[in-house]
């Protein structure tokens, strides 16, 4: 025992060790980057720190063996790479933290960024301003210094990195460089708008962070990739994109033909990129899956997966619905933009692969919290006596519907909105822009040639939009989806959206006929697209602009110009109203769908009727229809455990508690 008490404890050999490792600053921008960067090779490692040449090798291998000597960096010897231990990470964070509070004592000005504190620095304004705004440097320098002034004058404020960019756009608009401005300027949330996400408990952690993504992505091409006439029609309500945050990034549906793909890629050997997920898999269904859900991620809407019967038939123990559902829970899990159809047309020459295939897509929605799987089914395949072959099943198809899940009947290949694929390849289709028409039509005066020079005028811009989008799309899929991108199979199709056509000519234009009237229209855009060296197709899809673009007229007006009717997308029936629609209804929506070549959203409304209406309805829709969809919008769900309620047992629901579901408590939300 150690007589003097007011001796000094000695300092311990082991930490004058990591201090004296710690003197030199290759070393901790060793640990700096291993933090930030994760796990990293020899060489990797060696590139990020700054010794490229073969001259510093050895430099570079001192530093390191100090570092993991001390056990500050740790070798994973399996992946051969470098990684940093919790004792480096914490002698970085020490060092950070010296460094933050010499400068906060020295007396100048701080600047908090995102990852530390550090010195106010013209400099770093000025090469700011050079790299993101390509301002010449003299005048770069100019800015800088008033920045600076500025600065100085706000004693005691808490400077922070956003701060600092606010006054610099400030004294940049004062000087009348708007241009320069708006390209040093920040996208991002208004914290507001952040408190009120993290606020709302109903929000998962997956949901929370994919709105703060698209509220950035909205922002960042409504304001710096639009064109700004583009982004003005869109924002004033003459036009609508559903898909703005994926403008630049991606298409709106995928049609993939799997069968080919898969051909194609196993056909390819070293001459195209390798999808190692797939390879030496040999279950279709695990093969099948992994592809739908990687495709998925790169289509904002939707993708169309045709082809798949020869690829799921894999000659062993066949197709059965256990194999399809596990399929689709699968799939479903891990979808995060895009919904997925299956079109199941050469299924049905099968009538018990049918349905074993609608078995299990019944088994899957019913256990699915919200379904993002629809299933297309053929219109076109009859036996003998010439009924189609899907009537067979039209009660699976009302239980499935009953449950909330997605089922539409088609003619031809179609995604589950009606969209149309012309061509049997992979097809990129860019749909989500679309034209408010009540809206031309109230304010062309009820002059239906007025009316459609209105929309050649709106046309130019659009399409030249349109052709930009579709550049910058197939750039991005080269680059994301190799193995997809290979120009011999890939097309890319243009479409425009019509907002209730129907509306817009009967009640605004008070025309008696249509059709004429939509036969004209399409004329009058394929036409004038084609002059300009365009093709595109006209569609009417729901794609929920028509909510959107009704809400900004009734602000515009103060009413509907639509005599007070809902805007539409395409045809919506109600299943009890089936037999009383006279011939020339069915004959008018033939018409249209044939003059829309992009497709229409024919809805088949089967919500709050009993199970034989809705058999009758879909029955005679199959022959009426050359394609419709199936929705019963009574469906809701628990947002939390995933209970699912029908409208008789809401219904009985009293007060609040019919907007909470009485298991957990939770808000209960609608499927459709």
């Amino acid at each position: 025992m150690n007589s003097n008490s007011n001796s000094i404890e000695p300092v311990p050999k082991r930490v004058k060790m990591i201090f004296s490792v710690m003197t030199n600053p290759n070393r901790i921008d060793i640990l700096r980057i291993l933090n930030s960067k994760g796990s990293l090779t020899y060489s990797d490692l060696k590139a990020q720190v700054g010794f490229k040449s073969k001259k510093e090798s050895g430099k570079f291998a001192y530093h390191l063996r100090k570092l993991l000597k001390h056990s500050l960096v740790a070798l994973n010897r399996a992946e051969r790479k470098y990684v940093i231990t919790n004792k480096g990470k914490l002698i970085l964070n020490l060092t950070r933290q010296i460094e933050e509070r010499s400068v906060m004592e020295s007396g100048n000005i701080y600047v908090r960024t995102k990852d530390r504190i550090e010195e106010f620095n013209t400099h770093k304004v000025t090469q700011s301003l050079v790299r993101e705004t390509n301002m010449p440097p003299e005048l770069a320098q100019k800015i800088s210094e008033e920045v600076e002034n500025k600065v100085h004058r706000m004693q005691g404020v808490y400077l922070t990195t956003p701060l600092i960019r606010d006054i610099v756009g400030s004294i940049l608009l004062e000087h009348g460089h708007e241009d320069y401005r708006e390209r040093f300027s920040t996208i991002g949330i208004p914290l507001s708008e952040m408190a009120s996400m993290l606020a709302n408990k109903s929000y998962d952690i997956g949901m929370l962070m994919n709105n703060m993504a698209d509220a950035l992505l909205k922002e960042y091409h409504l304001f710096h990739i639009l064109p700004k006439d583009i982004a003005d029609l869109h924002l004033s309500g003459d036009i609508n994109i559903a898909s703005l945050s994926c403008w630049s990034m991606m298409p709106d549906t995928i049609f993939v033909n799997i069968k080919e793909l898969l051909d194609n890629y196993n056909e390819s050997g070293n001459s195209k990129p390798r999808l190692h997920s797939i390879d030496g898999i040999d279950d279709p269904f695990i093969k099948v899956g992994i592809l739908c859900s990687i495709i998925s991620r790169y289509a904002a809407d939707e993708v169309v997966v045709y082809g798949i019967s020869d690829v799921l038939d894999d000659g062993t123990n066949g197709i059965t619905g256990d194999k399809f559902a596990r399929m689709l829970m699968i799939i479903s899990s891990s979808i995060t933009n895009s919904r997925i159809s299956f079109v199941l047309r050469e299924f049905f020459d099968n009538k018990g692969v049918a349905g074993e295939l609608l078995d299990g897509y019944a088994y899957y929605v019913k256990h699915a919290q919200l379904p993002k799987i629809s299933i297309v089914l053929p219109n076109h395949n009859h036996d003998g006596d010439g009924n189609t072959l899907i009537a067979e099943y039209v009660d699976k198809i009302v239980d499935i519907s009953s449950m909330g899940g997605s089922i539409a009947v088609s003619d031809g290949l179609a995604g589950s909105n009606g969209l149309r694929c012309n061509s049997e390849c992979t097809n990129l289709v860019l749909h989500s822009l679309s034209i408010n028409l009540p809206r031309l039509a109230y304010e062309s005066n009820n002059d239906e040639i007025y009316f459609r020079a209105r929309l050649v005028l709106l046309l130019k811009p659009i399409l030249t939009a349109l052709s930009s989008r579709k550049a910058m799309v197939e750039d991005s899929l080269k680059h994301v989806l190799p193995f997809l991108s290979d120009g011999s199979v890939m097309d890319t199709s243009m479409v425009i959206n019509m907002v209730d056509l129907q509306s817009s000519i009967s009640n605004v234009l008070k025309h008696d006929d249509m059709v004429d009237v939509a036969r004209k229209v399409r004329r009058t855009l394929v036409d004038k697209s084609r002059e300009m060296g365009y093709g595109i197709s006209i569609a009417m899809i729901d794609d929920g602009s028509a909510s959107r673009l009704a809400r900004l007229d009734v602000e515009r007006y103060g009413r509907l110009p639509t005599n007070g009717s809902d805007y539409m997308h395409g045809v919506e029936v109600h299943a009890e109203d089936m037999p009383n629609l006279d011939a020339s209804y069915y004959t008018n929506i033939a018409a249209l769908s044939s003059i829309f070549d992009g497709g229409i959203t024919t809805t088949l409304d089967v919500s709050n009727v009993n199970p034989s209406v809705a058999r009758n309805a879909i029955t005679h829709a199959m022959n009426m229809f050359s394609f419709f969809r199936i929705v019963s919008r009574g469906v809701r769900v628990c947002n939390r455990c995933g209970s699912k309620f029908s409208t008789a047992s809401i219904t009985a629901m009293k007060g609040s508690s019919a907007n909470r579901c009485p298991n957990c408590n939770a808000p209960i939300i609608s499927i459709k």
